[in-house]
């Protein structure tokens, strides 16, 4: 995390430009002559890769850093957030050209209003914007492009500028345009199966959401099918968001499974505090992750209290809404906020818990949490990307009751806790390395 008086881009442009290391900036010149350049890779996200803080970026940011080693990557994102100079500097150091175009949330809304009454899908046409998409089309120009990453759909316009360069930029994203002038690979990282999100969203909301949510579902899975783009790879982060895609989108054939890892060195195994403290970590501006923790203030909190009176809840994130903010008012219910080192409140936390009761793919809190040692309690989806047993590496929680019992009987069991949370450090260090998760990618790009 950074300090508040780090120095800000002062660029007036809405666009910032900037070049990668020395290596990367001579292009073939910086190879042997008998030595075959190296294929040169567009990275398209929705937000800057860093710092890696939250679940895309974490998982984007170590997505760049492997490619790096493989590639001339350039990198394009857009960001609705403010953006550091410093930020920029260090992805030069892996991509060769690294663009930013900001975004603001009101713009976003206007487009999204608009593709919404178009009969187009919102995420990708609120991300779009004419200036980034000339910035790659010029580089495109250029040095053409091999491969295309696209990480989530919300970017998939960006990539057609590659891909199907007879297309006009931002005029839909649905019919398909000419076929591109050279073979390039386009992988498409969906991470979790957006449309499911959006439809579990529809299915919990009221008139009029339920219809919005509905219709982005339905848009969106067209996208994921591949019904407007040729995909020569298809990524999901595990296998049960693989199954989810074949039942509710399609059976493409280039579905893989490319999954998460951790920085074990980072979340290292911390010592039990033995305390009556729950944490969680996560973004708190992010539905799931908002509504997963009310449910749990709501539901399970004054039944745990009444079990052990000095049971404490600690929230801990960037950005809380006014309904997580009145969370607090509740007993034994602490708002952290946002914290420049989340390992301080794992670490003086006896177990972890992701409550979540929508939750898509892999949550980086749950494996965070086992790679500092810790035993954690999880609601089912927020477990199910996860490969780990029930009850040995975590512990999984379906209704008010169960996560009452649960978690009592881990804060009276200390030597329990130690086991769970030893054998969920375990299970980290065998799996999920990032360069052993995320090299699957670096072979579809190149086609092997």
């Amino acid at each position: 995390m950074t300090s508040a008086v780090e120095e800000k881009t002062t660029s007036s442009s809405p666009l910032t430009t900037f070049g990668g290391t020395a290596a990367h900036m001579q292009g073939d010149d910086a190879h042997a002559p008998d030595k075959p350049r190296l294929k040169r890779v567009l990275m398209l996200t929705h937000r800057l890769p860093y710092p890696p803080d939250r679940g895309d970026r974490i998982r984007s940011y170590h997505l760049l850093k492997l490619l790096s080693k493989h590639f001339d990557v350039a990198l394009a994102s857009t960001s609705d957030e403010p953006a550091w100079l410093q930020h920029h500097q260090l992805l030069s150091t892996m991509a060769s050209r690294v663009d930013l175009q900001p975004v603001t949330k009101r713009g976003s809304q206007i487009r999204g209003v608009l593709s919404l009454l178009t009969g187009q899908a919102i995420t990708p046409t609120s991300f779009f914007r004419l200036g980034l998409a000339d910035t790659i089309r010029l580089w495109h120009q250029q040095k053409p492009f091999d491969a295309v990453l696209t990480f989530c759909t919300g970017m998939i316009q960006y990539a057609r500028i590659v891909t199907q360069p007879g297309r006009r930029a931002g005029k839909g994203n649905g019919a398909a345009g000419s076929p591109a002038r050279a073979p390039v690979r386009h992988v498409l990282d969906l991470v979790d199966v957006d449309s499911q999100k959006w439809a579990a969203y529809a299915k919990s909301s009221y008139i009029p959401m339920k219809w919005v949510y509905g219709a982005e579902a339905r848009r969106l899975r067209k996208i994921e099918a591949g019904a407007f783009d040729r995909f020569d790879a298809i990524t999901v982060v595990s296998p049960t968001e693989a199954e989810c895609y074949r039942q509710h989108v399609g059976s493409h054939p280039g579905l893989k499974v490319v999954s998460n890892g951790v920085d074990m060195n980072y979340f290292c195994p911390q010592p039990d505090p033995n305390n009556h403290e729950l944490v969680f970590v996560g973004v708190l501006d992010y539905k799931p992750n908002y509504e997963g923790i009310a449910w749990f203030v709501e539901n399970v909190m004054p039944k745990l209290r009444q079990r052990v009176p000095d049971a404490k809840f600690k929230i801990v994130g960037r950005n809380p809404t006014e309904r997580v903010k009145r969370l607090s008012l509740n007993d034994g219910v602490e708002l952290i906020g946002s914290v420049p080192d989340v390992r301080v409140h794992i670490r003086d936390s006896s177990l972890a818990i992701a409550p979540l009761q929508i939750a898509r793919g892999v949550q980086n809190k749950v494996l965070e949490a086992m790679s500092s040692q810790r035993a954690v309690v999880a609601s089912p989806g927020a477990s199910q990307g996860v490969d780990a047993t029930d009850g040995e590496q975590l512990i999984v929680a379906r209704d008010p009751d169960q996560w009452v019992d649960s978690i009592e009987k881990l804060f009276n069991d200390k030597d329990l806790r130690g086991r769970i949370g030893a054998a969920a450090r375990a299970r980290i260090e065998e799996r999920y390395t990032w360069d052993q998760q995320l090299m699957p990618m670096v072979k579809l790009l190149k086609g092997e």
